[in-house]
This record gives structure tokens, C-alpha cells and sequence, in this order.
């Protein structure tokens, strides 16, 4: 695989490009696949090709920015990085260009669950070993070689363990709940696994009602938008718990300026997921209750992944990745040293 030169790499770009294959059209705005500039091959070096889902979060900032961290030329890898533009079927694309490419190792970070199967089955065919990271693909997992991540429907189940416990210490266990959930992109594993897991554990409180639970497609300009139409309809509640930060942020914009009460000092509960920077600086502001983290930082593992693959060590199918829960009780211990 590494013996495909750079000449034979633009040639195939240069295919791609004429072809049409790296654009899509949306509202108007052509989506250009984009790479790392070391898009070259070299025998010193192992070539990963990694797909992307987009720029949708700070999440995801932090996350890509961790593999252009531990893939690099010292480390032994030639990074191709490709932005998927939150375009599904782009990063579909974007892995039969890879695979065209001879790559050693792709890592997909799929947008949505579905539409794997032919691209996976390609590339076993030509002997490009999977790793899938992050969200997961609903394909046969003898395609790809393991799966790396968060444990997204424990990640739901802790949020709601926070909710009790907090309703505890304040002497309010008993209480009658009406709550508000934004969820992230339909068909996303992130999304899928949180609502999973909110979902059977607030089951478990017949005092307890989930009073509007919307899409809002993890962005914080979408958060905002949608927390504005459920005030409308739902101007009093007593929890909200967004599925990720920004989508958070964006609420608490909403609800600011309808002047809904929330965090720590009464109000609204809120709750939300990942735990970026920003997050403790709102539970530190008294605004958030509490973020269970979702590491971004899963470059790592993908890369040990690859280093036992290449010794010829077996691989976990499924690697999750160690997180925590962050609360307005413990945010201060850590809130110096988070690298997101």
C-alpha cells in the first residue's frame, strides 16, 4: 500500500475532482473535500486517511485538532484529513477516494449510522483495515477492525443519576418534573445512545414527564432557534437537559432573553453533555448544573489500534474511551487543566 507514488495520488485526485465526486450542492454553496496539504505517500511513513463528520461543535474542533496532534510525520504517520462538511454521503465519497488512494489505515468518524455496507466491503476487499471512531455504523462489524468511543447511552444514564442526586440534596426527590431534551442529529450514535439512556431512566420516575424533546443537530445556532419555538409552547418547566454543550449554550441564549430563570440558584435545572472549557466556565457562572464529558480525545487509542495492528497483536472489538461527570460541586478541581 505504501508503494503507490505521489505522481499516481494526483492522478487519481485529479480524476476525482473533474468527475464531480467531491462536491455536492447545498442552499447554494458548493462543499469541497478538504485535506491535510501532506496528502503524499512515502514508505517511511504509514498513511491514515481520516474522515471527519465536520466543523459542527467545539467538540469536534478539539477532536480533530487531537488527531493532527498524534498522527504526525515524528510519530512515524502521514495524516490525509478529509471534512465530511456534515455531508454523509461526502464521507461516503470520500472513503472510495481513499481506498483509490491505497491508504494503509482509514478512520471513519460516521456522521450517521446507515449507508456503510458497499465502501466497508470495498476497502476488506482490498485489504485497508476500518477503525471506526466516535459514533458507530450499523454495518456487519466483521468490515471494519474495531470500534473506538464513549459509552453514549451510559453518558444518558448518568446525566439523569446527576438529576437525582441533586434532587435529593435539595430535598425535592418527590417533586414533580416536567423536562425539556434537545437531541442531537437524527441517526447519529451520540444522539441514538443519550436519548436511549435518558429515556429508560426517567421512565423509572412515574413523577417525572418528558414535556417536548427536539432535534436541534448538536449546533448552537440550531439550540437557540429551537429553544425559542419549545418556550413558546412550554414557557414553564422544570429540566433542561441538552444531548451537547453548544446546543446548550445556545438555549441558555434563549432563555435569557424570554427571561427564563436557570442553573444552580434556581430555576430550570440544566444538564447537558461533553464537557468543553466553556461548560465550566458556565457552572463556574452558576448557569450549568452539570456536563458529562464526552472525550474528544480518542486519537490516541486509534493510533494504539493501529500500532498493534502492525505488530501483528489482536485488537478489542469495541475500545471505550475513560470520562467523567462534571457537576457545580467539582468543576473547580479540574477546570485548569482541561485541554478542550
Amino acid at each position: 500500500m505504501k508503494k503507490f507514488s505521489l505522481c499516481l495520488t494526483i492522478c487519481i485526485l485529479g480524476i476525482l475532482l473533474l468527475a464531480g465526486c467531491g462536491q455536492t450542492q447545498t442552499s447554494g454553496k458548493e462543499k469541497v473535500l478538504e485535506r491535510a496539504p501532506q496528502a503524499q505517500y512515502d514508505d517511511a511513513y504509514i498513511t491514515v486517511g481520516f474522515v471527519q463528520t465536520g466543523k459542527e461543535s467545539d467538540w469536534r474542533d478539539a477532536n480533530t485538532n487531537d488527531y493532527f496532534t498524534v498522527f504526525t510525520k515524528e510519530e512515524g504517520y502521514n495524516l490525509i484529513y478529509v471534512d465530511g462538511n456534515s455531508d454523509s454521503d461526502r464521507q461516503v465519497k470520500a472513503v472510495y477516494d481513499l481506498i483509490a488512494q491505497g491508504v494503509d489505515y482509514i478512520i471513519i468518524d460516521p456522521i450517521v449510522e446507515d449507508g456503510w455496507e458497499e465502501a466497508l466491503c470495498l476497502a476488506k476487499e482490498k485489504g485497508i483495515p476500518v477503525l471506526i471512531v466516535d459514533r458507530k455504523v450499523s454495518a456487519d462489524p466483521s468490515l471494519y477492525k474495531c470500534w473506538i468511543g464513549s459509552d453514549f447511552n451510559g453518558e444518558g444514564r448518568k446525566a439523569i443519576n446527576f438529576l437525582e442526586e441533586y434532587l435529593e440534596k435539595s430535598g425535592r426527590e418527590n417533586d414533580k418534573l416536567n423536562i425539556v431534551i434537545l437531541e442531537g442529529t437524527k441517526g447519529a450514535t451520540a444522539a441514538i445512545g443519550r436519548t436511549e439512556g435518558l429515556k429508560s431512566e426517567i421512565e423509572k420516575h412515574p413523577n417525572w414527564k418528558i414535556a417536548a424533546m427536539e432535534c436541534a443537530n448538536f449546533t448552537q445556532g440550531e439550540g437557540n432557534v429551537v429553544m425559542e419555538e419549545i418556550l413558546k409552547k412550554h414557557p414553564k418547566f422544570d429540566v433542561l437537559i441538552s444531548e451537547n454543550d453548544n446546543m446548550m449554550f445556545g438555549a441558555m441564549n434563549a432563555m435569557d432573553q424570554a427571561g427564563v430563570g436557570y442553573g444552580v440558584d434556581g430555576g430550570v435545572i440544566t444538564i447537558s453533555f461533553d464537557a468543553l472549557r466553556e461548560a465550566f466556565v458556565k457552572m463556574d457562572e452558576g448557569k450549568l448544573c452539570a456536563s458529562v464529558e464526552c472525550n474528544p480525545l480518542i486519537a490516541k487509542y486509534a493510533r494504539k489500534a493501529i500500532e498493534d495492528m502492525e505488530s501483528g497483536k489482536a485488537v478489542a472489538a469495541d475500545i471505550y474511551i475513560p470520562e467523567k461527570v462534571f457537576t457545580y460541586e467539582n468543576y473547580a478541581d479540574y477546570m485548569d487543566s482541561r485541554k478542550y
